[in-house]
């Protein structure tokens, strides 16, 4: 990339004036290729050399230059002042206006007087700022021109470059102050106009078209234009990607760069590091935003990130479940406990003294602070993209002191919001390896010289521009002070000096265009021919063959010890992938939900009769307790279990459901033949076919005739034949009979409507009256040899490493892998 110029009459004494920073760029290559080591020339874009102009005829001004965003701010304040409400939309448009009337030399008193409200109310924000300039003392790069040409002093003649159509502003101080115009060499071009049927054919074709010009070519510097490269950056990206795969593998370098570059806020780095700011703030203020925390926690870029990143996942998830925009540092101490690296920046972090109101350069040294104390972007090797984002935004952050000149004491919310705003309106791009193929611009690429180019989207919709009059100037004095597109003549004059431009990128130029866009039908532009349509395959690229693995088998248990042992068995039983999933070790939450849910609800039932059973030891001791008394007995174990839920209308409803379910559950057991509670909530230790864990009994009962009962409360649904069928649907039981000394199980199903028994024993007699039985079910010493048998055989299965997709019926219903699994529900 170079300018097409010969340098040869230029000095180190003279002074080039380029219509923008790449063209600086591309000059400064040219004269290395043309001069080799001579001096330089000063080269500057327009802006650049307005202000070294100035400076240089006015060393010791009293006045300071503001930059563009201190601009914007004190516009910003001009606008609120006079009692507009401003947003970004209208205030980039308002910045812009402000831009034309300075470059096509529009006087505000002339939209004073054109009777239009929208220019009145403009022409008035527009005094004002240049009001509040004077009362502050300062100036904005508009004010330049106008103080050179009032000069006191000779200014030596620039030579000038690259300029498609000098405004008004830049006529007027070059023919002041004189200057010579450097003449671009006109290239023979040979271009060649194609048609494609769709954008994706089109980038397709031009991406191989490079990539074989530059495995030919390597020395060769190739020109991709792009008009609309800020829409169509991420397809032109990803279809580059995919044809110079094998480039980038071969060679680890890209050989090409996408030349668009982004606001500072649109890259994840920044966005991260702000969040840390938001976090701090509201840590401080004792209001955390459950969105800005999670983001923070799970961030790669503060301290000690990798070392809990699965413990600060979890959190994540219980933060989640508390269903609130919102909430407060004590409300997250608890969960702390598996996080002790990040609870130690919490606490350095919120113990720190806030600041309500100070000034912005205040607030830059509480916000490095803050970083600091997070560790950020210290504790990871960062990337070369990240290492340039990080210095630039230190960089860009000193301009908060500047803010801090023309403003006043704001809060910390305000001096965030404050940063993100000057950050947004930094465009950064990394620097990368020096490239051979540029994809860049239309406007990027004007005055540029490639050995070869391709101009991409000739559309109608690119040349001639639509007609865009600005918001705030009248069509007729927009017109008459030549703004751009505002009229149809200026079009029509800017497309064709835009396509002699392109024309002149290099000796040879081919230009395309598409006849749809993601299905949207697209016409050429009228300036061109278009007579060649290339036929593109439709699967130019066959798919990678797929590999095939055996995923119904994993390698062997090595730990014997497990916890959930149950569930393991039960949920091996039904699919031996549900019982392979326990080895991810996934932690389940609760969804969000309103007062207590199903398995809130159950939990209290167990605690609540542990309660009561731990002092009523036997039916005799049951049946002696007097009404009072076992009213108190029961509201007591009722309250204290209900305590863990705080107090609420939701827990008064659970408290008068429980009263009503407890008391008629005890009227039944009063009705039961005589026995005594010998085990409740006891902790036992199985052992199936080598698989240990523990579980918990909920009750054991002896009767009379020395059998022993396990019983087991269970307030959800209960399937039909839940012990003897193959598999066992409920295994939790038999788990219990074969691991311990028992002559008989049973469900208790305390509902509000009836309290009902299913069981299996030995001797029916020692059952419950009205026990449900299981018809299906052999003699109990059978049984158990049967269960002992199927349990031992699921148990090496999960050992063994048994993990295929094969449910039995209802197993799918409330699994929770559904993410991991390919069945469809």
């Amino acid at each position: 990339m170079w300018i097409n110029a010969n340098l040869t009459s230029l000095t180190a004494q003279d002074s080039i004036v380029l219509a923008n920073n790449r063209q600086v760029l591309a000059f400064k290559k040219t004269w290395g290729l043309q001069r080799g080591v001579s001096a330089l020339p000063q080269t500057f874009a327009w802006k650049q050399y307005l202000q070294h102009t100035w400076k240089a005829i006015n060393p010791n001004s009293s006045k300071r230059l503001i930059s563009a965003i201190e601009s914007r701010t004190l516009i910003n304040q001009s606008m609120t002042r006079l009692g507009q409400i401003v947003d970004t939309r209208l205030l980039d448009e308002v910045v812009k206006n402000m831009d034309y009337c300075h470059a096509h030399l529009i006087n505000p008193t002339q939209l004073l007087d054109s009777h239009h409200q929208n220019s009145e109310l403009f022409s008035a924000w527009m005094l004002d700022y240049q009001q509040t300039k004077l009362t502050l003392n300062v100036l904005d790069v508009n004010d330049l021109s106008t103080l050179i040409l009032n000069r006191d002093c000779e200014i030596s003649q620039p030579y000038l470059y690259g300029f498609k159509t000098l405004t008004p502003e830049q006529s007027g101080l070059f023919a002041n102050i004189g200057h010579q115009v450097l003449n671009a060499n006109q290239p023979n071009t040979n271009s060649s106009n194609q048609i494609f049927n769709t954008t994706s054919d089109e980038i397709f074709h031009v991406a191989n078209w490079a990539k074989d010009l530059h495995r030919k070519h390597p020395e060769k510097h190739i020109a991709i234009v792009s008009p609309q490269l800020n829409s169509e950056h991420h397809q032109i990206k990803s279809i580059f990607d995919q044809v110079f795969d094998d480039v980038l593998v071969g060679t680890g370098q890209k050989a090409y760069n996408i030349s668009l570059g982004l606001p500072l806020t649109d890259y994840p780095f920044i966005r991260h590091l702000l969040s840390v700011l938001q976090l701090s703030q509201q840590l401080q203020s004792n209001r955390i935003s459950t969105e800005t925390f999670n983001a923070v926690i799970t961030s790669p870029y503060i301290a000690h990130a990798q070392i809990e990143q699965s413990s600060r996942a979890l959190l994540v998830n219980q933060v989640l479940s508390w269903s609130q925009t919102h909430f407060k540092l004590n409300q997250l101490s608890s969960h702390l406990i598996n996080t002790p690296l990040l609870e130690t920046l919490i606490n350095n972090i919120s113990s720190q003294a806030a600041s309500s109101q100070q000034k912005h350069d205040q607030w830059l040294l509480n916000f490095n602070t803050h970083l600091q104390t997070w560790g950020f972007a210290t504790d990871r090797t960062l990337s070369s993209v990240e290492y340039q984002l990080f210095n630039k935004y230190q960089q860009t952050s000193l301009g908060l002191n500047q803010l801090a000149q023309i403003t006043d004491k704001v809060g910390a919310s305000q001096a965030i919001v404050d940063l993100q705003t000057w950050l947004s309106k930094v465009i950064f791009q990394a620097q990368s390896a020096k490239t051979p193929i540029q994809i860049l611009g239309s406007l990027e690429a004007e005055g540029l010289y490639f050995d070869e180019a391709w101009v991409l989207g000739m559309t109608d919709d690119f040349l001639p521009a639509a007609l865009n009059a600005p918001r705030f100037i009248p069509n007729d004095i927009a017109a008459q002070h030549q703004i751009p597109h505002s009229n149809f003549e200026l079009i029509a004059k800017d497309a064709k000096d835009t396509l002699n431009n392109l024309i002149n990128l290099s000796d040879q130029v081919n230009f395309s265009y598409a006849k749809t866009h993601f299905e949207s039908e697209q016409h050429r532009s009228p300036l061109l021919t278009f007579d060649n349509e290339i036929k593109t395959p439709k699967h130019p690229h066959q798919p990678a063959p797929l590999e095939t693995i055996n995923d119904t088998q994993a390698a062997p248990l090595a730990d014997k010890q497990v916890s959930g042992g149950v569930s393991i068995i039960k949920d091996q039983m039904a699919c031996a992938f549900k019982g392979f999933a326990h080895r991810l070790n996934i932690k389940k939450f609760d969804a969000p939900h309103l007062g207590l849910n199903r398995a809130e609800q159950g939990d209290v039932v167990h605690k609540v009769l542990e309660s009561i059973y731990r002092q009523v030891q036997s039916s005799a001791d049951l049946i002696a307790y007097s009404e009072n008394k076992l009213n108190q007995l029961i509201d007591t174990a009722i309250q204290n279990e209900l305590k863990r839920y705080g107090r609420s209308g939701f827990t008064q409803i659970e408290h008068d459901r429980l009263q009503q379910l407890i008391h008629k559950f005890i009227a039944t057991e009063k009705q039961r033949d005589a026995f005594r509670v010998i085990a409740t909530e006891q902790t036992i230790e199985a052992n199936v076919a080598g698989l240990h864990f523990n579980t918990r009994l909920d009750r054991v009962d002896e009767m009379d005739n020395g059998d022993r009962i396990i019983f087991d409360y269970k307030t959800g649904n209960l399937p039909s034949n839940p012990w003897c069928g193959d598999p066992i649907k409920e295994p939790q039981l038999p788990i219990y009979a074969t691991t311990n000394p028992a002559d008989g199980i049973a469900f208790i199903k305390p509902a509000a409507d009836k309290i009902s028994y299913t069981g299996l024993a030995r001797d029916k007699d020692s059952l419950p009256k009205k026990t449900s039985g299981q018809k299906s079910c052999t003699d109990w010493d059978e049984q158990i040899r049967l269960w002992q048998q199927q349990l031992d055989q699921t148990s090496l299965d999960y050992q063994q490493g048994d993990a295929e997709v094969l449910p039995t019926k209802g197993a799918c219903e409330y699994c929770e892998y559904d993410s991991l699994c390919r069945v469809v529900k």
